[in-house]
C-alpha cells in the first residue's frame, strides 16, 4: 500500500459507501475497538456505514495510488458542534494522514460556522490522544473514556479560498490516479496481445 505525500483529503459521497465499508472492514478487532469504542462485528460495521447520511455528515478520506481508502474522518453534527471519528489503516500510520484528515475536517467545519469540535475516545487510544493534544484540543479523562474539545475560530475569506483550492487539488489528484489506473489496465490487455501477434 503506497500513499502519495503530502496526504490529500477527498470528500466522500453516497456513491463511495462501498469503499468506506471496505475501509472499516480492513480494521483489526483492536483498531475497531479503538475507533468505535467497542469491537464491532463485520455486520455491525456494514450497518453503521449504511446509516451514514452523506448529505448532513462530512466524510473525508485519503487514498493510496490504487484509490483505496487508507484514512477516513467522519464528521457528525451534534448539538454543541461536531464530533470527529478517525481511522488510519495500520500499514500507513505515521505518514501524516491523521493530521491531514484532522486539518481538513476542522477547515470544513470552520467554514460552515461550526464553533466546536469534539472527539470521544478510549483513554488508551494513544494515537488519538496525541493527535488531539498536537492540535491544541483540551483533554478531559474520565477513567476508560476521554473527550477532547477544540473551539474553532471564525471563517475568513482566506480559509474559504483555501478549502476551495484543496477541493480542486483533490479532484485533480483523484482524476490523475484514476486515469493512471485505467492506462495500466489497458496496457495489461494490449501488451500480451501485441506479443502474441
Amino acid at each position: 500500500m503506497s500513499a502519495t505525500l503530502p496526504a490529500i483529503a477527498i470528500r466522500l459521497h453516497a456513491n463511495d459507501r462501498d469503499r468506506l465499508q471496505v475501509h472499516f472492514l480492513q480494521l483489526s478487532p483492536d483498531d475497531r475497538r479503538l475507533r468505535f469504542g467497542a469491537t464491532l462485528s463485520n455486520q455491525s460495521l456494514i450497518d453503521y456505514v449504511q446509516r451514514i447520511d452523506f448529505d448532513s455528515d462530512g466524510i473525508f478520506a485519503v487514498t493510496d495510488d490504487d484509490l483505496r481508502l487508507i484514512g477516513v474522518v467522519h464528521i457528525a453534527q451534534v448539538d454543541s458542534g461536531a464530533e470527529l471519528g478517525l481511522s488510519v489503516l495500520n500499514g500507513v500510520r505515521g505518514m501524516g494522514i491523521g493530521n491531514a484528515l484532522f486539518a481538513r475536517a476542522t477547515m470544513h467545519l470552520r467554514n460552515r460556522a461550526v464553533r466546536e469540535v469534539i472527539i470521544h475516545c478510549l483513554s488508551e487510544n494513544a494515537a488519538m490522544m496525541h493527535l488531539a493534544h498536537k492540535h491544541g484540543m483540551q483533554l478531559f479523562r474520565d477513567g476508560n473514556d476521554s473527550e477532547a474539545r477544540l473551539i474553532l475560530p471564525l471563517a475568513t475569506s482566506e480559509t474559504i479560498m483555501l478549502e476551495w483550492l484543496q477541493d480542486q487539488q483533490a479532484r485533480y489528484v483523484g482524476t490523475l490516479r484514476e486515469n493512471t489506473r485505467l492506462a495500466g489496465a489497458i496496457m495489461a490487455i494490449v501488451q500480451p496481445r501485441a506479443k502474441a501477434a
